[in-house]
């Protein structure tokens, strides 16, 4: 309960750029298809979920830096400070699973942005898994200050190094071509939760030991 009061905390803080980023989640692919027909509407799911999650979790930072008391004084509540963090990354994936419902159903209402399956899912549920895991224990370590230029670099560099992604996706891997799709797919999602598990407890260390006063 601890930690789905905080998550609703922070969906609270970002309510009032909730539509327009749910705007842009819905317009992202459509405009990549049009732009990048190759890739049908897959670059734009990839976009739209880094640029949901990130801005989202960095907007809810940001208000954190501003109001820094409000941490210490829901440290002496019963909320812990391991809920604190744990809520984060639990917000995180929720944005994640959104833009995937949106993106299923602008491709039932869109054919042309492909089909929606497991793969795309499962790809980009590592690939957040990895930017997430890597920038909230750099972000509980330094500061807010410190770690915005980690996300100024994933939002400017992800439009150019994802299509290059994509590109080399294209080639054929030989001992993958025998593998069912779902043995890989269920191992990319295992290996973002590792991920994802080692990072919240790397936070949960930090940040328990960080001097809020």
């Amino acid at each position: 309960m601890m930690v789905l009061s905080l998550l609703k905390k922070d969906f609270l803080i970002v309510k009032k750029y909730v539509l327009i980023m749910f705007f842009f989640i819905i317009l992202i692919p459509p405009v990549m298809r049009w732009r990048t027909p190759e890739f049908t509407g897959i670059l734009g799911f990839i976009l739209s979920v880094i640029f949901s999650v990130f801005m989202l979790l960095q907007y809810v930072s940001l208000k954190e830096y501003q109001f820094p008391k409000a941490a210490t004084l829901l440290c002496a509540t019963p909320f812990s400070r391991k809920a604190m963090v744990l809520s984060k990354y639990i917000f995180c994936m929720a944005i994640y699973v959104i833009c995937c419902i949106v993106y299923e159903v602008e491709t039932l209402l869109i054919p042309q942005l492909g089909t929606a399956d497991i793969k795309p899912f499962a790809l980009m549920f590592l690939v957040t898994s990895i930017f997430i895991s890597l920038y909230l224990p750099v972000q509980y370590k330094l500061g807010y200050e410190k770690a915005k230029f980690a996300f100024l670099v994933i939002i400017m560099t992800s439009p150019i190094i994802v299509p290059l992604l994509l590109r080399m996706e294209n080639l054929k891997l030989d001992f993958l071509s025998t593998t069912s799709p779902y043995l890989i797919s269920g191992s990319t999602v295992l290996l973002g939760s590792v991920l994802l598990a080692v990072s919240a407890f790397l936070s949960m260390k930090i940040y328990d030991k960080a001097d809020l006063a």
